[in-house]
């Protein structure tokens, strides 16, 4: 009984595979870019933690009421964006994902391509990966 009872409890602490992560992962992305693509930019904030980062060359701004500002900054603006994965490397509840943004967006009337290489930290809160530090540097 006592060998049942290590092999339950063996199998019910055993992380999820980093396979799964991956996929969540990617899926958050694409959610994500579709979010972008049809306008609902505060909706982006969703997919970060209560009190993310988003960190650039000239940007820092901390907390969900200013990720959801920077986000809003492109209403209006928007015109689509696509997310490249380099890599994802899961650790247990934390996940580090490299890759490059492809955004486009109007700025002074024209069409702006901005892409820029981006690292993010993904942890779980709510029972769903969401981006705790958000890191990017133009190409």
């Amino acid at each position: 009984m006592k060998n049942i009872v290590l092999v339950v409890l063996f199998f019910s602490i055993v992380p999820v595979s980093a396979q799964t992560v991956i996929d969540d992962i990617l899926k958050q992305n694409r959610n994500m870019e579709q979010a972008y693509n049809s306008g609902q930019l505060e909706k982006i904030a969703d997919y970060y933690t209560k009190d993310a980062a988003v960190v650039g060359p000239s940007t820092e701004v901390i907390g969900h009421s200013a990720v959801v500002a920077y986000w809003k900054g492109l209403e209006g603006k928007h015109v689509d964006w696509k997310l490249e994965n380099i890599e994802i490397m899961p650790y247990r509840e934390v996940a580090i994902q490299r890759g490059i943004s492809h955004l486009r967006h109007y700025h002074n009337g024209k069409v702006v391509q901005s892409d820029v290489r981006f690292t993010l930290v993904w942890i779980r809160e709510d029972g769903q990966w969401k981006i705790s530090v958000d890191h990017y540097s133009p190409l």
